[in-house]
């Protein structure tokens, strides 16, 4: 019987010769093989979807902060037609807003370089005694005049419409006519004081108070 070579034999053959040499047709020596030059090349991304960058960043706000000695120092005069904190020190009237700039927290800039503008229970109180000693100056100035020159009570016979000018000079909050929203706490104090003292002006004292000693005035 004869036994003759088929292809299928002859394959065999061919491949384990190439593994018995690495060199052989069919093989790459590492060295030899391709390699990239630049492994940083940019590519085009593809579309993910939308996404946040800092999904769970916090959305809080500033800090709430108060008016600091300069703005009340400005602003009082003009809100109260020249009018302003005054105190009896050494026997002569000064600008209390001067003479307690540094407990207020007014920088000097020679210890004190940066002004403290933190509510503070000092503060607090001090704002309490302004806001008593400008009211009553501005309303015994208003006394003396008539219209719609007086600072606080240009319409003095209307309560209502007196509140809502208050309200929309110091805190920038309009009421309408038909409308009392914003005005009701007010309202109830102006009647409060006028029931316990039988007086306009003690009522209108303490409504300026109110007013001016108001987180809406006083915070920002």
């Amino acid at each position: 019987m004869i036994i003759t070579k088929t292809p299928f034999i002859s394959a065999c053959a061919l491949v384990i010769l190439a593994a018995c040499n690495p060199d052989s047709t069919g093989s790459k020596n590492p060295s030899q093989e391709k390699l990239f030059d630049n492994h940083w090349t940019m590519t085009k991304s593809t579309d993910k979807g939308a996404t946040q960058l800092e999904p769970n960043a916090s959305s809080d706000g500033r800090t709430t902060r108060r008016l600091s000695v300069e703005q009340l120092r400005t602003s009082i005069p003009l809100l109260f037609n020249g009018v302003t904190w005054t105190e009896t020190l050494r026997g002569s009237s000064t600008n209390a807003f001067d003479a307690l700039s540094r407990t207020l927290g007014e920088a000097d800039y020679i210890e004190v370089t940066a002004p403290n503008t933190e509510p503070s229970p000092l503060f607090a109180k001090f704002m309490d005694d302004m806001a008593g000693n400008v009211c009553e100056a501005a309303l015994r100035a208003d006394l003396q005049i008539t219209g719609a020159g007086r600072s606080l009570i240009p319409y003095e016979e209307d309560v209502d419409r007196n509140l809502r000018f208050l309200r929309l000079k110091f805190h920038g909050i309009y009421v309408p006519e038909n409308s009392m929203e914003g005005l009701t706490d007010l309202r109830q104090l102006y009647d409060d004081i006028l029931s316990d003292t039988n007086s306009t002006g003690q009522a209108w004292g303490g409504i300026c108070v109110a007013i001016l000693t108001a987180p809406e005035f006083m915070a920002y």
